[in-house]
C-alpha cells in the first residue's frame, strides 16, 4: 500500500482535498485520517507524510495523529470512513462477515452439545 493509494481513497470517500491548507475541521479530520492510515499501512517518517500533502513540519502530523485522531473517533461521519478504509487495507473482515462466522461457529457447537447429548442418554 503506498500513501498515494491511501491519499486517493481519503480524498474520494469524504470528497476533500488534503493538500488544502485550510484549518477547517473536514480538512483536518480528513488530513488526521489520512496520516494514521498512513501510519499504519506504511513505513513514512512524519516528515515524508508531511510532504506528500505539502506541509512542512513533521509536527503537524505528530498533532494530527496524537491529538486530532481523538476528536474524530466522536465525529461518525469520519469514523466511519477511518473504520471502513482500516478494514479494506488491512483485509479485516467487516461486522457483517463477523458476524455471519460466529453465526456459523455457534451451530458447530450447538451440534457438539447435541452429540454429547445423545452419547449420554443413549
Amino acid at each position: 500500500m503506498t500513501t498515494e493509494e491511501i491519499k486517493q481513497e481519503v480524498q474520494q470517500n469524504l470528497n476533500v482535498n488534503l493538500s488544502s491548507a485550510s484549518r477547517r475541521r473536514h480538512f483536518t479530520y480528513s488530513r488526521a485520517l489520512y496520516f494514521k492510515l498512513c501510519r499504519d499501512y506504511t513505513d513514512k517518517t512524519f516528515t515524508e507524510l508531511a510532504e506528500t500533502v505539502g506541509l512542512t513540519h513533521h509536527a503537524t502530523v505528530m498533532n494530527a495523529i496524537n491529538s486530532t485522531m481523538y476528536d474524530v473517533e466522536y465525529e461518525k461521519k469520519y469514523w466511519n470512513v477511518y473504520t471502513k478504509l482500516d478494514r479494506e487495507f488491512g483485509k479485516k473482515p467487516t461486522a457483517e462477515q463477523e458476524i455471519k462466522q460466529l453465526k456459523i461457529k455457534v451451530k458447530e457447537l450447538e451440534q457438539v452439545i447435541e452429540g454429547y447429548r445423545l452419547k449420554i442418554i443413549g
